[in-house]
């Protein structure tokens, strides 16, 4: 999938091989939407410690292992469904692609709201703005986990995460680069 957004506020999600149509809208933030974010990797054993159950299976498989790998897969299509935007109307949303909808609006952040990751469990959104702060969203509870206050002296542009480590970065205005272990 290929998504894009911008000034309109709107989310456009095409297929990024074969045809490359449009699959979806996705309609509503009220002013420019700043980014974007697909799941870094739904890795097995991101998936495993997201507790469905999946995250590889056993020479010789029994028929448990084949449930357990069906979870997995299930759970996989799961979070490989979502999209996380952000903007100046200072939310994050997380859409499902499938349904066209948005799943959840957190509204935590006190000014615009610059960038955005999905865990690869897709069990928390990441977010990181103008207010200088670095929120963690969890999903399934649709709150505010933590935040780091002051991440950077100045606004916070971007952040980034390992798709295996519990390793963030974020990147300001400051110009400088901070490395946060995530537990």
């Amino acid at each position: 999938m290929l998504a894009t957004s911008g000034n309109d506020t709107v989310v456009n999600v095409y297929r990024a091989h074969g045809d490359r149509k449009k699959v979806c809208e996705l309609r509503g933030h009220d002013h420019v939407v700043e980014a974007l974010s697909f799941v870094c990797a739904a890795t097995p054993a991101a998936l495993a410690e997201s507790g469905s159950g999946g995250g590889g299976s056993s020479a010789g498989g029994g028929g448990g292992d084949s449930r357990k790998k069906n979870t997995a897969d299930k759970r996989a299509e799961e979070v490989n469904d979502l999209v996380a935007s952000c903007g100046r109307d200072r939310t994050v949303r997380l859409w499902s692609i499938s349904k066209a909808s948005c799943l959840v609006t957190f509204s935590a952040h006190e000014n615009w709201v610059r960038s955005v990751v999905i865990h690869p469990t897709g069990n928390f959104v990441i977010s990181a703005g103008d207010d200088r702060s670095v929120r963690v969203f969890d999903v399934k509870s649709k709150r505010c986990l933590r935040t780091i206050e002051d991440a950077h002296p100045h606004f916070v542009s971007s952040i980034a995460m390992h798709h295996t480590l519990p390793i963030m970065v974020s990147g300001g205005v400051d110009q400088t680069v901070k490395c946060w272990q995530l537990d």
